[in-house]
């Protein structure tokens, strides 16, 4: 049976939801009925979970969405510090840190049920909405907080496109910070561990007035990294970080609080930890896109003596010819933790954010609720893309964004409180620029631009009780976006100015030439989504649900173009200019879902299970024509799974929770000839079947202290890192093993940690890069076994 569910056994993935559900009601069987045995002899229960995900605080086992809800304290007893590491306890979840082509240290690629988005481009948007108290975090980079003061994550699961809006077209991940209290608290923390981590955590809450509290908080992060540069000894992958934030609670009537917060984070690492695995000598699957390193190994043979001292030949000369110094070949293959790149690197970012939210009860049934939002972005990041010492592939990338949000809602219920609604009104808008400076093989160019988006949206959900058992949920949302691109691209220098390759040395190659047109291009969408939801209370601890909802993801504008976009050259005679700069329509996605909630009578058990089928239109796939990845509509795809969580208190002091997540995603349609994707390809990053496991045991010593210790298991089927599913950056499927043990104090003034992660040692790909011109494949993997020690004093 386990082979089975690890998917390496005969059961087809659209059985694998069949299986969910079953598993979900074989549970409540058995465990019901040992609960029967064992009533009234424990006084352990689960605690109450409350969540937003309806704007609204409400019991998570009252909430009829798939969601998964994760309080602060429960990701510090697992270890957890790193958004990022939610990915591996969340059913049906992938968070990657996900370098990409620029090599951003801290780039979020998240998928929710099979969608989301890799890329860190600021015209392309996420598929996966991340949420700070509320606030829209619009680009990736920076995205993989440090879990500071956190009070609660939530993953919502499934298309937001009502109360969340645009990009949410998978899910979304709220994440709520602790507020001040009115009461004197302080505490301090330090870790140690492996790879000289040392990281030092200070909070102090400060009551001013009976009406006035703030909290403050200082972190810093530091480890090292674990790939070396053999050129400058740099080690790649190390984490140099310092955040704080202030937040106050203003009670200003007893209707009345404002809370209002402010932080940084400053990031100065030496770049991320990318490994070349491979390099394609075969050629790009596109037999239009000038394989760079091909360009560069046949210019390396005829510095050494012409077409007799070939570098490379597949099939005949191998894979290193010591013959030639300057070839790009498996030389310089990144085994042993190493990178033989030579290009600049590091990682940079400073954030700066600031927010205030303010309630007001206008009366017993009417509440006022005003979110508003600042976060400015300022980031620089470079990496040696062939990771050699020649110039194939090297990127240098500075990207700011200034983003401003305003969220005004107007929430209320009738007075014999069968009618909740929530009203509200949404504005958003950003601007930046985004330059890439590229140095290849045959061009040293820069891309990229300038950005200005705005989006505003009015939304409306209405809940109605239609007996004391059915509730029918109804809402909609219109948004209204506008986004503008000025392209600012021009060739540097042409390194085959004057040999007269009809391609290469063509006039449009030159060195000031431009890219694309130095012209601002705008496109404007509007777009209606609905939501229907029923709930059924069956019993006072078994909920079923039925939802059939919609939503989109934003167009944009792919702004990596190479070579030159020029009209009866490299585009179609007569093309306008304006037209010469790409840009991609939104997707869209319809969704219907069943859901079951279940909590037993005594509250030592509760299960959660959900199946779902949704559908993709439009869908936005990377198409490789030439050197760089264009955007476009070009598929339509179909999803289908099914999740399942169960946590059980099942003796005293012992809990176990699961977790388990099974897709069958695939193409419905995909235009092959212009995307050179075949149609039977697996998505990207979508592992059919995730499962974890963790059990903990608290004892109750005789001096009053508290010793806990657990154990977290989490397995990732296969997966493929692009949409050639290449088989170099393909990842097979793995499980990572944690452990660690926590005493408290009996007055919880002392607690002292010792864990491990990853204990069995796995190699795993974090992520894969490739690019189809590169002719390079590179991974990102995983920290071996690491071990830790924290300290931690409350006062």
């Amino acid at each position: 049976m386990a082979e089975n569910i690890a998917g390496r056994g005969p059961i087809p993935h659209r059985d694998k939801i069949l299986v969910a559900a079953v598993g979900a009601a074989l549970t409540l069987g058995t465990v019901q009925a040992s609960q029967a045995q064992a009533q009234g002899q424990r006084s352990w229960q689960l605690e109450e979970v409350t969540v937003t995900a309806r704007k609204r605080e409400e019991s998570l086992q009252d909430a009829p969405i798939a969601i998964s809800a994760f309080s602060g304290d429960g990701l510090e007893a697992r270890g957890i510090t790193r958004l990022i590491e939610i990915g591996d306890i969340t059913p049906n979840l992938t968070f990657q840190n996900n370098p990409s082509f620029g090599g951003a240290s801290s780039a979020a690629a998240v998928y929710i049920r099979g969608i989301g988005q890799k890329e860190f481009l600021p015209t392309v948007e996420p598929g996966v909405g991340i949420y700070v108290d509320g606030i829209y975090v619009a680009r990736s980079v920076g995205a993989i907080f440090d879990l500071v003061e956190v009070e609660q994550v939530e993953v919502l699961r499934g298309p937001q496109g009502t109360l969340f809006g645009r990009n949410t077209i998978g899910g979304a991940i709220s994440i709520t910070t602790r507020k001040p209290e009115q009461q004197w608290a302080s505490s301090l923390e330090a870790t140690m561990g492996s790879d000289s981590r040392l990281d030092l955590k200070g909070m102090v809450n400060v009551p001013f007035t009976d009406s006035l509290a703030g909290r403050f908080n200082l972190a810093s992060f530091q480890r090292d990294g674990y790939v070396t540069r053999v050129h400058d000894g740099k080690d790649l992958g190390d984490d140099d970080t310092l955040t704080g934030r202030a937040a106050f609670l203003w009670d200003v009537t007893p209707d009345l609080e404002v809370n209002v917060s402010a932080g940084f984070t400053k990031d100065n690492e030496n770049g991320s930890p990318v490994r070349l695995i491979g390099i394609n000598y075969a050629g790009p699957i596109d037999p239009d896109t000038p394989p760079l390193a091909t360009i560069h190994n046949v210019g390396a043979s005829l510095a050494a003596g012409g077409p007799e001292a070939p570098c490379i030949i597949p099939g005949v000369t191998g894979t290193v010819n010591t013959a030639v110094p300057a070839c790009y070949d498996d030389r310089y293959l990144g085994s042993g933790d190493r990178n033989y790149g030579t290009a600049p690197t590091y990682a940079k970012v400073d954030l700066y954010h600031a927010d205030t939210t303010i309630s007001w009860h206008l009366s017993e049934r009417l509440q006022l609720k005003s979110i508003t939002g600042y976060r400015d972005l300022d980031s620089h990041f470079a990496r040696d893309g062939d990771g050699s010492p020649w110039r194939v592939t090297q990127f240098v990338d500075a990207l700011d964004q200034q983003q401003f949000t305003q969220e005004l809602q107007f929430l209320g219920n009738s007075e014999d409180q069968r009618l909740n609604w929530i009203l509200g009104l949404y504005y958003f808008d950003e601007s930046g620029e985004n330059t890439n400076t590229l140095d290849f093989s045959v061009s040293k160019f820069v891309s990229g631009g300038a950005y200005d988006n705005r989006s505003a949206a009015a939304f409306a959900q209405v809940s109605y009780d239609l007996s004391e058992s059915l509730t029918l949920t109804g809402g909609l949302r219109y948004t209204d976006e506008r986004k503008r691109f000025l392209p600012d691209q021009y060739i540097i220098q042409n390194y085959f100015a004057g040999t007269g390759h009809p391609m290469l040395d063509a006039p449009f190659m030159q060195a000031g030439s431009r890219v694309l047109p130095h012209l601002e291009k705008q496109i404007e969408i509007e777009e209606t989504t609905p939501m229907l939801n029923l709930r059924w209370q069956v019993t006072d601890g078994t909920m079923l649900y039925a939802t059939y909802s919609e939503g989109f993801k934003s167009g944009g504008f792919s702004q990596r173009v190479f070579p030159p976009q020029v009209a009866g050259a490299t585009a179609p005679a007569g093309t306008a200019d304006i037209d010469l700069i790409p840009s991609f329509d939104p997707e869209y996605v319809t969704s219907t879902e069943l859901g079951l909630k279940y909590s037993s009578d005594d509250n030592t058990l509760r299960v959660n299970a959900a199946i779902f089928d949704t559908r993709y239109e439009d869908f936005q796939i990377q198409v490789f024509t030439s050197v760089a990845p264009v955007t476009k509509n070009a598929a339509e795809v179909g999803i289908t799974g099914a999740e399942l969580e169960v946590t059980w208190l099942f003796g005293d002091g012992w809990m176990l929770e699961t977790a388990a997540g099974f897709l069958d995603a695939g193409y419905d349609d995909i235009d092959t000839s212009e995307t050179f994707v075949d149609a039977g390809n697996d998505l990207e990053r979508v592992p059919d079947t995730t499962l974890s496991a963790s059990i903990s045991k608290d004892f109750n010593l005789d001096s009053g202290a508290l010793l806990s210790a657990r154990l977290d298991w989490s397995y990732r089927a296969d997966q493929e890192m692009d949409t050639f599913n290449t088989a170099q950056i393909a990842q097979e499927s793995y499980s990572l093993l944690n452990a660690n043990v926590s005493w408290r104090s009996s007055d919880e003034h002392y607690q002292v940690t010792l864990g491990g992660t990853n204990l069995t040692d796995e190699e795993y790909l974090v992520s894969g890069i490739i690019g189809d011109a590169f002719q390079s494949y590179e991974g990102v993997y995983g920290r071996g076994t690491q071990w830790y020690l924290t300290l931690r004093y409350n006062y």
